[in-house]
């Protein structure tokens, strides 16, 4: 959802962001993406490379950066090393290794879970395009 701030809702002639967003969870914010975020049909496992951990699941995905569900907090300013599982046809499962950065947590719209909103640093091109992939491929 976006909501646009009128002209008379800036104070003292300062100036206001013009496009706030809401979460799920209710939750009011700047809009800082620069590249579309896009919803997947399903819900990626993202798995943490160093102990193999789930970490959580892609809520949505852009170029720049990704939002999981989980079932605990993530600990914020952060980066992770992380693997999303792609399942393909004939159940075989492919792999996207990202690097990313943890930037804001908060509970979900189910108070049982956490979303949090983590950057995508350092990308390499092989990474890039699988990314690219995986969203004509899954998104809705």
């Amino acid at each position: 959802m976006t909501v646009d701030l009128p002209d008379e809702a800036q104070p003292h002639g300062h100036a206001v962001p013009q496009e706030m967003t809401m979460n799920f969870a209710g939750h009011i914010g700047v809009e800082n993406r620069k590249h579309k975020r896009w919803y997947l049909m399903m819900y990626l496992r993202v798995y943490r490379q160093d102990n193999k951990e789930l970490l959580g699941h892609i809520v949505d995905i852009s170029r720049e950066g990704m939002r999981l569900v989980s079932d605990k907090p993530i600990t914020l300013n952060q980066t992770f090393q992380l693997w999303v599982d792609v399942p393909k046809e004939n159940a075989a499962r492919q792999h996207i290794a990202l690097e990313v950065e943890s930037l804001w947590s908060g509970r979900d719209v189910n108070p049982d879970f956490y979303d949090t909103g983590f950057r995508i640093k350092n990308i390499n091109t092989q990474a890039l395009l699988q990314l690219k992939l995986l969203i004509d491929e899954l998104q809705f």
